[in-house]
């Protein structure tokens, strides 16, 4: 069986935001499982070393990002290599983490932009064992004529952490706190990676690569 691009889709707003969304459902235990040991480090890697303790979480964030991937993109069927391609991911995420920061910082909207167009990168690395920038340019390919739906879908779950945070921060701050709550600080820091890593397997699965044997057997 194989798997290529043919003509470029057209993705459904409703749909993809949706999808976004069921994808952390599909997962439910697996995040809980990755927010309780996030929150566990957060606040026990302080004890340590200052040197250690920013190794050891950067190593530990993309090892829990990947595992997170790697569960969702199986349980919908998507995983197409067993190897693990752990270096790939992180190497993809220094190389767009700076492009994507100073986007961000100047306009603001060609950082989203950026982010849009390479949303889906990390699940071609997962999924089909990519090299960076191969799947860099997959993503930008898959999402081409989409762009602005993912620009919009991306919003959209920026919006609802807020949504979702906004409350418990005033009640927390109507107790009396100075509102200088570090689990939930914490807690919201994690959230919106999670929305796009929903978001990023909904892409790939909606706009990714096809499969196409049929055509290759009789085309």
């Amino acid at each position: 069986m194989s798997a290529r691009f043919a003509a470029p889709r057209d993705v459904d707003f409703g749909e993809l935001l949706s999808l976004s969304l069921r994808n952390l459902a599909l997962i439910w235990r697996q995040v809980l499982a990755y927010l309780a040991v996030a929150m566990l480090l957060g606040f026990s890697m302080p004890l340590m070393g200052k040197e250690s303790t920013g190794t050891v979480g950067f190593v530990l964030y993309f090892a829990g990002q990947y595992w997170l991937f790697r569960s969702l993109l199986k349980a919908r069927g998507l995983l197409e290599s067993e190897r693990i391609h752990f270096f790939a991911f992180v190497g993809l995420a220094l190389l767009l983490i700076l492009p994507i920061a100073l986007g961000l910082a100047v306009l603001f909207v060609p950082g989203l932009f950026l982010v849009a167009r390479w949303i889906a990168a990390p699940a071609f690395i997962v999924a089909r064992g990519e090299g960076v920038f191969a799947a860099a340019g997959a993503s930008g390919a898959a999402v081409r004529g989409n762009t602005g739906k993912v620009m919009g879908a991306i919003l959209v779950l920026f919006l609802i952490v807020i949504a979702l945070f906004t409350p418990v921060e005033l009640i927390d701050r109507a107790l009396g706190n100075s509102g200088d709550n570090a689990l939930l600080d914490r807690l919201m820091s994690q959230f919106f990676p999670l929305m796009l890593l929903g978001l990023s397997t909904a892409t790939y699965e909606l706009l990714g690569p096809e499969d196409t044997m049929i055509e290759d057997v009789f085309g």
